[in-house]
């Protein structure tokens, strides 16, 4: 059932479009869905930004998509993965992965432009502690199967170490992870695409420094 009022009716060929924009995302920015649906749809890409956001609030009205901010900026979340038809919404791999990527290439340095100074509030650095402490108890778990033991100084040292990856770049963070803590793969990918890089660093940072309290 559609979570607004609108009765239910089948989504159109540029409302699926739209909807495979998302890719393997359940939230994107509204930016980065344009872009992505300009390269994924090429029959429809004369679709302009106007009448882009008109389909947005008319999927939104039908109960497709829910409107949300991310880091300031508008987007929006996929409600519903299964909406009653034949045909598929993920992406078609390789091809529509490589078109996926292109437009969200294309689209960061334009809402990067427009991203305002960042703030931290006191609900973001709660939420950062959160998740920080996810990533910690994650890693201990690991730690713990991997050698039978968990030591502070160590999940200290991990944490200082994907901080300094992940400064350089998301590349190096995961090459860390891949080699020295794999079993936290997942969870750091899950913030990653959901909040993105400057909220995964706050919560490694956080977490650094309060395990650092306890390390030594």
């Amino acid at each position: 059932m559609p979570e607004r009022g609108r009765k239910e009716e089948p989504p159109s060929d540029v409302e699926l479009d739209i909807i495979r924009s998302f890719g393997w995302s359940l939230m994107e920015v509204e930016e980065t869905l344009y872009q992505r649906f300009l390269h994924l749809s090429a029959k429809r890409s004369l679709v302009s930004r106007v009448k882009f956001r008109k389909y947005l609030m008319e999927m939104e009205a039908k109960g497709y998509l829910s409107p949300i901010h991310l880091q300031g900026l508008r987007g929006y979340k996929k409600l519903r993965s299964e909406i009653g038809i034949k045909q598929s919404l993920a992406p078609r791999v390789p091809l529509d992965e490589i078109r996926l990527a292109i437009g969200s290439k294309k689209a960061k340095p334009m809402f990067q432009k427009k991203k305002p100074p960042a703030k931290v509030t006191r609900d973001v650095f709660q939420m950062s502690e959160e998740l920080g402490l996810a990533i910690q108890t994650e890693l201990e778990k690991w730690m713990l199967q991997e050698t039978g033991r968990i030591s502070k100084g160590l999940v200290h040292e991990h944490m200082k170490n994907m901080c300094k990856a992940l400064e350089k770049s998301e590349e190096d963070l995961f090459e860390y992870i891949h080699a020295e803590t794999p079993g936290i793969l997942i969870e750091v990918g899950q913030i990653l695409r959901s909040q993105g890089p400057d909220f995964l660093l706050l919560c490694l940072r956080l977490t650094e420094s309060n395990v650092r309290k306890y390390s030594f």
